[in-house]
Order: C-alpha cells, then sequence, then structure tokens
C-alpha cells in the first residue's frame, strides 16, 4: 500500500498539536523535537519520543517508521486541538480534533505511554486503512473449511463467475494467485515489487484496485500479488488483507472466522494476550524453545497461518544457536522450497515450546533450517515461523490496532502432540480423528499411506489408547527406529512402514 501525498505540510503548523501534549505534561521534549523533524523532514530526530511499541496501523519497526516518514513529509495539518484525556491500562487516551488546510476537520484519538511516549495516533492509522471505529460493530462471520487446521475461504474477485479456494495465509502481507489464474481472471498488472519467501527474495508483479467478495463481505481497492507458480492446494492466498482491517477471531471449534471493527472492542473470552509486533508486513510472536530439556533459546517467530507445520526454525537462528550441534536429534531429512530457493531441513521433537507468555507445549515437532548456497546470506528478520499444527490447538483474536492476540484453548488442544513414526507425521484434526499428516520429504506413494488417512490403528494401539495414554507413542517411536510399524486406516487397510 502507498501513501499518495495531497499538499506539503509545513514543520510550524504541527507545533500547535505537540505543544499542546506539552502543556498537558505528557513531555517536555516532544514539541521542539517533532518541529525540527518536520522541518528538517527526518523522522529520526524524534525516534527518541516514540514508545518502543510504537504504530502505524498495526505496522511496527521499520514498517511504522516508513509510514511516519511519508505522513510527515505530506499530510496537509493546520490545527491541532486536544479535548479531553483519560487514564488507560495502556496509557494515556488523547482525544485530538484535527483540521487539515482544507478545513476538514476530523476527531481522532492519540495514545501515550506513562513516560510520555507516543504509541500511536488514529490520524496516522487511518491514512494506511485502519480506522478505529466509536462503536465498533461484528461484520461478517465467514464459514471456512478446515483441513487439518489450514484454513480455506471461499472468495470472487472482480466478479469472476467461479468462486476461489483461497488458503488464508498470515505468513503473506496480501493476497496472491499464480499467473495462469490471473490471466484467467484478467487481473491487470500495475507494478513489480520484490517479495520475501522461505530462504530468499524473488520479483513478483502486482494488481491493484480489485474488488473482493468474501461470503457477504466486500472489500473493494484490494492488491493481489502474481506470482509465476504456487503450491497445487487451493487457487492462491489471502494473506494479512483482513487482520489490518479488522478485528479477527478465528473459532476452529465451530469453524468460522468473526470480523469486527476496531475500536473499544472488548474481549470477553477466557485466553491469554500475547504481544505482537509486525516490522515486515507479518505478524511476529514471542517464543521460547527448549530444543532439549535445559537448553531454552527465545525468538521472535512468525504467525502463520499458511505453514502446515508445528515449528519451523530458520537457518540465521539455527546457526546462532548451533541448534544443530545442541544435542537435538533428527527423525527425518526433507527440503523447503519456495519460489525456487531450496534449503534441507531437519525434523525432529524438541523438549518443548512456549508462545510467551503461554504454558510450554512439550515434546512439539520442530524443523530446523540447514545451510544451503541460497540461504546463508538470507536475513528474515525473524526467527522462525509458527504453523497451523500448533495454531489450531487455539481459538485465536488477533486486535492489530492494539497489538496483541488472545490465544485460548479450544477441543484440539488436550489431544496429544503431532508425532512422526519413520519419516511419516501423524496428528489429531479438531474432530478428535487422529490422521496421517504426509511423508516428510516424500510424496504420496499410491500404493502407501497417503496424506489425510484416518488412522484406526498404529502397531497394536488403538487411537483411543494413543489419546488416553501419550506414552504409547513413544513406545511406538522407539520400536520404529528398528522394526517395520503396522498402520491400520479406517477402512481397514494395513500398510508397513
Amino acid at each position: 500500500m502507498s501513501y499518495k501525498p495531497i499538499i506539503k505540510a509545513g514543520g510550524l503548523l504541527l507545533l500547535t498539536a505537540w505543544a499542546s501534549w506539552s502543556k498537558a505534561q505528557l513531555t517536555t521534549q516532544l514539541p521542539a523535537k517533532l518541529l525540527t523533524c518536520f522541518e528538517q523532514k527526518d523522522t529520526s530526530l524524534i525516534t527518541a519520543e516514540l514508545a518502543q511499541n510504537f504504530s502505524v496501523a498495526g505496522h511496527t519497526g521499520a514498517g511504522a517508521s516508513f509510514r511516519l516518514n511519508q505522513i510527515i513529509k505530506n499530510y496537509p495539518l493546520k490545527t491541532v486541538n486536544i479535548l479531553s484525556e483519560k487514564k488507560t491500562k495502556r496509557g494515556t487516551l488523547l482525544q485530538i480534533e484535527v483540521t487539515d488546510t482544507k478545513g476538514k476537520t476530523t476527531s481522532n484519538q492519540a495514545l501515550v505511554d506513562p513516560k510520555g511516549k507516543l504509541i500511536y495516533f488514529s490520524l496516522f492509522d487511518q491514512l494506511y486503512g485502519l480506522k478505529r471505529e466509536s462503536k465498533p460493530k461484528l461484520r461478517a462471520v465467514i464459514p471456512f473449511e478446515n483441513k487439518n487446521g489450514s484454513i480455506y475461504l471461499q472468495v470472487k474477485i472482480n466478479g469472476y463467475e467461479k468462486p476461489l479456494r483461497l488458503l488464508f495465509d498470515t505468513g503473506a502481507d496480501g493476497m496472491a494467485v499464480n499467473q495462469q489464474l490471473a490471466d484467467a481472471i484478467g487481473l491487470k498488472i500495475t507494478r513489480e515489487n520484490n517479495a520475501s519467501v522461505v530462504g530468499g527474495n524473488t520479483k513478483i508483479q502486482v494488481s491493484d484496485n480489485n474488488n473482493i467478495l468474501l461470503d457477504t463481505l466486500k472489500l473493494a481497492g484490494q492488491g493481489i500479488a502474481i506470482f509465476p507458480e504456487m503450491g497445487k492446494e487451493g487457487d492462491g492466498i489471502i494473506g494479512n488483507t483482513l487482520i489490518r482491517q479488522f478485528i479477527t477471531h478465528i473459532d476452529y471449534d465451530k469453524n468460522t472466522i468473526s470480523l469486527y471493527d476496531f475500536g473499544d472492542f472488548q474481549y470477553h473470552g477466557k485466553g491469554t494476550a500475547v504481544p505482537i509486533t509486525m516490522p515486515a508486513g507479518v505478524m511476529i510472536l514471542p517464543g521460547q524453545l527448549e530444543i532439549v530439556k535445559d537448553k531454552s533459546y527465545s525468538g521472535h517467530f512468525v504467525f502463520d497461518t499458511g505453514a502446515s507445520y508445528d515449528l519451523i526454525c530458520f537457518r540465521p537462528f539455527v546457526r546462532q544457536n548451533k541448534l544443530l550441534v545442541s544435542g537435538f536429534k533428527p527423525e527425518a531429512q526433507a527440503a523447503t522450497v519456495s519460489m525456487g530457493v531450496s534449503s534441507p531441513t531437519f525434523a525432529g521433537k524438541s523438549y518443548q515450546f512456549a508462545i510467551s507468555p503461554l504454558p510450554p507445549m512439550q515434546g512439539l515437532p520442530v524443523t530446523l533450517m540447514g545451510g544451503s548456497a541460497g540461504n546463508e546470506h538470507w536475513q528474515p528478520g525473524f526467527d522462525g515461523s509458527i504453523g497451523v499444527r500448533l495454531l489450531s490447538r487455539y481459538n485465536i483474536t488477533i486486535n492489530l490496532a492494539e497489538g496483541e492476540v488472545y490465544f485460548s484453548p479450544n477441543r484440539l488442544h488436550a489431544h496429544p502432540q503431532d508425532f512422526l513414526v519413520k519419516n511419516y507425521q501423524f496428528g489429531w484434526d479438531n474432530t478428535g480423528k487422529l490422521r496421517a499428516l504426509g511423508a516428510v520429504g516424500a510424496a504420496d506413494d499410491p500404493s502407501g499411506l497417503k496424506s489425510g488417512a484416518l488412522i484406526q490403528r498404529i502397531d497394536k494401539y488403538t487411537v483411543d489408547q494413543l489419546k488416553k495414554k501419550p506414552t504409547l507413542i513413544d513406545e511406538i517411536r522407539l520400536k520404529a527406529t528398528g522394526d517395520s510399524i503396522s498402520i491400520t486406516t479406517t477402512d481397514d487397510h494395513t500398510i508397513n512402514i
């Protein structure tokens, strides 16, 4: 998304606004620094006056800095009056009246922390599509197809007759389809852009100003990335388009997504709040990985509903912490290929992992990325990715405007973790059924165990026995190191692996 200037704003016009903050005794340094900043059009001059979690439309860090820089250079602000202030649990909320050089007056909010540092200014948010309503409403409840935690939505683009089956992928910053589908729909290419993919970067084309119909919800002016090729599953992805415009509640127990206006939204669930940042178009969660007992590593991980695994650690994090030689025991080796960039991976079982501050999940499967010629200089800006096999154990409420996600354990949460037997991965779905999730590093064998197959028995134990006594899974895994294991599906088909 780009911000188009209207009229160049002079730094002098902004002195009134920030001087008013000074009179409110929120800070004594900010007005002068902002005046200098706007006169010199240099955002770095006010960096010290911004809160650590300062955001513009949910974007933090480099993403917020870029957007703030555009606003400082271009917004036609004339006067600002503080109407009131109110103490909140996060800081002081200011009601601010803003008038631009065209005479248009708007009512806005600004939040400052107890030290007088700016957390957000709703005017800035609105310029980048995030609007806080005075009376937030439920805008849509959208059903989704749940495929082992992966969320598929029915979407229509520009009135194209056939609904598309798009993966809801929070690991992507927008919508995307492949070139063949883009041609069929008639998407018009408006620009080129660089895109970050797992292991590296690639160049893509973009089509702007498209109309989207998502069940009963209409979204106008949407950008769609066009990749030469994409995965075989589904018709494309719908990334953070929704979470940037709505508070998004994902209910895995009901298989629905509910969308609410941003604003004075009160979360009434029993979930735990987790802070999020969004420095580069995707949400980042804090995490704590204990790869083996008593070897713990803190990191920042992408909240990625587009990934079908539990957890992957990217190459820089693996290399820095020497995870492959930390006592970790790989059980299967494969490679991840994203837009032509291939990286070796090693799958196994961690001692535990926690999305901080949630309780840790013991025995969580983890994939560690090895080195290759294509990824040794890759710097993604985060340490790994949390996929749907972990995320789908919670009902989730994402409030990007407040920089937080609520996690509430759902009915899948009490089931045992996913596990490997040989190089086959197994896991429970949200209906309580055990499924084969696929072979690590190999395609489905037509005569073997297929991805998605419902499992009745592994070795001599029924699924109910494994569910009630997870230590039996460890017994099977130990036996599998030397012997073949029989897998019986619900149609009484038995396969030895």
